[in-house]
């Protein structure tokens, strides 16, 4: 009687050639029981481009990190769209470059997204036509190209070029910059002593807009 009277947390409903699978609620939901509710819609879910839509629900860069891992990535949802009401949650979103309904550029596109689950060292190289999210550091003598974004939710010590096909509207995400030059599409940074940038060591994600380079810092979100 408990399983069958327990409140739902996700709704699905059609939107074009999508689905949209809303978060009911304002509670946050477990992982695992959002994952359940994924895997019990079978292949509504596997089978269509998604759009996420977590409506009045205030979701923090943790409970993020953790939807995309165990959630998105190893079920491999195809998300389009990224939507909500709460302005805590778009920012979140939107200081990582996901599309949002404003049709903003996106940043993961599952279909051209490489996932790298292992800090890169000295030494070593990864190149990938799409964009790449790191889950570890990439230490200093290690170097990623990308011709999409580039997201390092860790230390950015290495080197990274996103855009290297020429697409100066990539973006670099990192949750510690410490690198001294980066490149994005056709533009190189300045070169800058370890430590003298203004946004040395912060969260950031940083852009290409009117011919400069431009940091936007992440805002950290209060834990509850």
């Amino acid at each position: 009687m408990e399983q069958s009277s327990r409140k739902k947390v996700l709704s699905f409903k059609g939107s074009g050639s999508a689905l949209r699978v809303t978060f009911e609620g304002t509670l946050i939901p477990g992982i695992i029981e959002v994952m359940s509710e994924l895997r019990d819609a079978g292949s509504l879910v596997t089978d269509h481009p998604l759009i996420i839509d977590f409506k009045e629900l205030t979701v923090s860069q943790n409970w993020l990190r953790s939807f995309l891992c165990d959630v998105v990535f190893a079920m491999g949802l195809k998300v389009t769209m990224w939507a909500g009401t709460v302005p805590e949650t778009l920012d979140v979103l939107s200081s990582l470059g996901f599309k949002l309904d404003s049709g903003d550029r996106p940043l993961v596109a599952r279909s051209a997204l490489k996932i790298v689950t292992t800090p890169l060292r000295s030494g070593q190289s990864l190149f990938h036509e799409g964009d790449v999210l790191m889950l570890g550091n990439l230490h200093s003598g290690a170097e990623i190209n990308a011709t999409g974004s580039i997201i390092v939710l860790g230390s950015l010590l290495g080197q990274v070029h996103a855009g290297c096909a020429g697409d100066n509207s990539a973006s670099v995400v990192t949750m510690s910059y410490q690198t001294n030059q980066m490149r994005i599409g056709t533009m190189i940074s300045n070169a800058m002593e370890p430590g003298a940038s203004p946004w040395w060591g912060r969260p950031v994600r940083i852009y290409v807009q009117g011919g400069v380079f431009v940091a936007s810092e992440i805002a950290r979100p209060k834990e509850r």
